[in-house]
């Protein structure tokens, strides 16, 4: 029985023992490795750079605002008697808007006309006093000549001759008065004319006109209103143009001449407009330009925003990629060339202007090489690929920055 029992143990060591040698050969065999396959080609679309000759524009925008307006005031002071004109209202050149009460100003002038009248007979008298006084001198002279001719050849008495003297002493000074007041006679009237003509220009000032066809923006008086010149009046606008305000950089400010033409869009219309100002000198703060386009007012109104698309300087013969082509990494700019073999070669580049859908490419390329068009962030250097002809820097290089 014994036997038996120890027959058992030993074989049901010898059943563990061939366990357990299973189990290690089970996990110690060799894993039999897959066959790696290399990845196909990526497929990419390719361009060419080209060498192209552009024009550049850049896009800004601005308000609308009346080519001209004018704040309009009285020049001297009184009493408003009559409002003629609102707001919205279109008046031509010469229109009465506003009336002063001119009483005061209707008897300045009256009182001058009076005072020309009585200067101008008053020159017309002397003139003929002196004719009537030169006549008398002459009689008086003959008549000393005659009393002197006497008291040498008779006894004339001496005291007629004295007397006749001084009588002509007198005609002389006479003489003298009315010619000085006859040689000064146009100037007197000049002086009446002018204190005339200023009476009238005051009661004129009485009305306040408008100086140009336009409409009323604003009328800041009512009737019985106490104005002074400091006082503004009526605000008036032209609406026949408009003018477009820009602020721009030096590059746009030096491309632009006054005169010129350039396209305007005021919501989906585009305008053809007229350059009339740019600052030369810019902007102490911003160092901007001011610049100023006159466009047709027709069917528009100030305020409303407006975009102008404006030429820049030329570019001649420069390289040029689309803008997808170029890789911006850290500050950096790269493109992918595709090398004969059809591996891309990572190669920097120094980008210049961008121009609509094109990038002017200034350093690290040649006319002619072929480059990634577009998802160039998936591409790495090295990579093989599978290039396909697609887009090509012939599309058209006006857009604006």
């Amino acid at each position: 029985m014994r036997n038996k029992t120890v027959s058992f143990k030993f074989l049901l060591f010898l059943l563990l023992v061939v366990i357990a040698l299973v189990i290690v050969l089970i996990s110690t065999r060799p894993v039999k490795q897959p066959a790696l396959q290399a990845p196909p080609p990526v497929r990419v679309e390719t361009t060419a750079v080209r060498r192209m000759d552009l024009q550049p524009q850049r896009e800004l925008t601005g308000y609308l605002r009346p080519a001209r307006k004018s704040t309009l005031h009285f020049e001297l002071s009184g009493r408003v008697v009559a409002r003629l004109v609102e707001a919205g209202d279109a008046v031509a050149a010469g229109a009465l808007l506003l009336r002063l009460e001119d009483g005061d100003y209707r008897d300045a002038v009256a009182e001058a006309e009076a005072r020309l009248a009585e200067e101008r007979a008053a020159v017309a008298r002397d003139r003929r006093l002196l004719a009537f006084v030169e006549d008398n001198r002459a009689l008086q002279r003959r008549e000393v000549r005659r009393l002197e001719q006497l008291g040498e050849e008779s006894l004339a008495s001496e005291s007629k001759l004295d007397e006749a003297r001084q009588r002509l002493l007198q005609l002389r000074a006479e003489e003298e008065k009315l010619r000085y007041s006859v040689a000064t006679a146009e100037s007197r009237l000049a002086l009446r004319e002018a204190a005339l003509r200023r009476a009238a220009r005051n009661l004129a000032r009485t009305r306040l006109e408008a100086p140009y066809e336009a409409v009323v923006n604003q009328v800041f008086l009512e009737e019985g209103d106490y104005v002074s010149p400091a006082t503004a009046a009526v605000e008036i606008v032209r609406l026949d143009a408009l003018d477009l305000y820009l602020e721009a950089g030096a590059e746009v400010a030096a491309a632009l001449r006054a005169g010129q033409r350039v396209q305007v869009f005021v919501d989906a219309s585009s305008r053809t407009g007229r350059v009339v100002a740019v600052q030369q000198d810019p902007d102490p703060r911003t160092f901007t330009h001011a610049i100023r386009i006159r466009v047709p007012g027709a069917g528009l109104l100030p305020g409303r925003p407006a975009r102008a698309l404006l030429p820049l300087k030329p570019l001649s013969g420069v390289l040029v990629a689309p803008v997808s082509a170029v890789l911006r990494d850290d500050g950096k700019a790269f493109v992918f060339v595709v090398s004969k073999e059809g591996r891309l070669v990572r190669r920097r580049v120094l980008p210049g202007e961008r121009i609509g859908d094109l990038q002017v490419l200034r350093e690290g390329v040649a006319a002619g090489e072929v480059l990634v068009a577009r998802d160039v962030a998936l591409l790495s250097d090295g990579q093989q690929v599978n290039p396909v002809v697609g887009g090509s820097a012939e599309t058209e290089a006006t857009g604006g920055v």
